[in-house]
């Protein structure tokens, strides 16, 4: 598909010939008279602008836009120009101004507006320059530590498809040590618009600080780095616990058991010689109690 940008899109060849014709009949056999004050026209890519060729309250013979030579819109009184006018574009009622629509970055530059009044042999000529700006996204950035214990790190800050191509700026407190590596603006050669992005490296040595970027009057959040190493976290596995929680209750079933099994082989020695020799424990008994009592 044909770029809107490219005049071949606008201008059928053979009219084209046929208009330059008439625009170089205009221009170079007649007197021009050129206005001394350029004006000075903004806009935004994807915008709208309007151009206002500085007519009196006069009868025109005719008037157009061009830029360089190539015509833009415009019209002449005995010939019908609007089918070779940029789709783009709308002249108003009055006949003295023009409407440019859904500008890309190619629509900048210089443009004439040519014009001359019923009854007179010069042409006068306003020049109209044509600026175009697009807003960089809002900055991002990506940090890559160069080592596990964060004593340095390189940090990128990126931002897309502005217009026309700004340089990263960083905002580092004055403490901080850090050292600018790179910085590149990358133009798209569809969109001409532009990427720009810049690389810095910061040494961690003063430990955590917060900076930030800006592209154009974009600027990204506060971001933090050389933030200090975190312990890393305890994963405990349900499996794990579960298998720990039945070995604790199968060590503690354990335990009562021996506790229990010890207390009945005592109680058992004590029956026996309760049985088969209850005197003589009797007796040891009682020796016990009055030792006791004698001391």
């Amino acid at each position: 598909m044909a770029s809107h940008c490219n005049p071949r899109y606008f201008l059928n060849p053979r009219l084209s010939l046929q208009l330059l014709a008439l625009v170089a009949s205009l221009t170079w056999h007649i007197l021009v008279t050129e206005s001394a004050a350029l004006i000075q026209l903004r806009g935004e890519v994807g915008g709208n602008v309007t151009f206002h060729c500085p007519i009196a309250n006069r009868e025109l013979k005719f008037l157009y836009l061009q830029k360089g030579k190539i015509f833009v819109n415009g019209y002449y009184e005995s010939k019908d120009t609007s089918h070779l006018a940029w789709k783009n574009t709308i002249m108003d009622h009055d006949k003295t101004t023009m409407h440019m629509y859904n500008l890309n970055v190619s629509h900048r530059g210089e443009y004439q507006c040519l014009f001359q009044y019923s009854g007179s042999s010069t042409t006068q000529k306003q020049v109209i320059h044509l600026s175009l700006t697009a807003n960089y996204s809002k900055p991002a950035l990506t940090v890559r530590y160069s080592d596990e214990n964060h004593r340095s790190c390189l940090v990128t800050c990126a931002s897309h498809c502005g217009y026309p191509g700004k340089t990263v700026m960083w905002n580092v407190p004055e403490s901080q040590m850090w050292t600018l590596l790179n910085s590149s603006e990358m133009s798209d050669p569809k969109t001409m618009k532009v990427n720009s992005s810049s690389t810095a490296y910061f040494n961690c040595s003063n430990g955590e600080t917060s900076i930030s970027c800006s592209v154009g009057n974009v600027s990204s959040d506060m971001f933090s780095v050389c933030a200090p190493i975190d312990p890393p976290p305890v994963l405990r596995s349900p499996v794990i616990e579960a298998i720990c929680a039945v070995v604790g209750s199968i060590v503690s079933v354990l335990l009562l058991w021996w506790r229990c099994k010890k207390g009945k082989r005592g109680a058992a020695a004590v029956t026996f010689r309760r049985v088969n020799g209850c005197e003589e424990e009797a007796t040891v008994h009682n020796e016990s109690n009055e030792g006791k009592e004698a001391s």
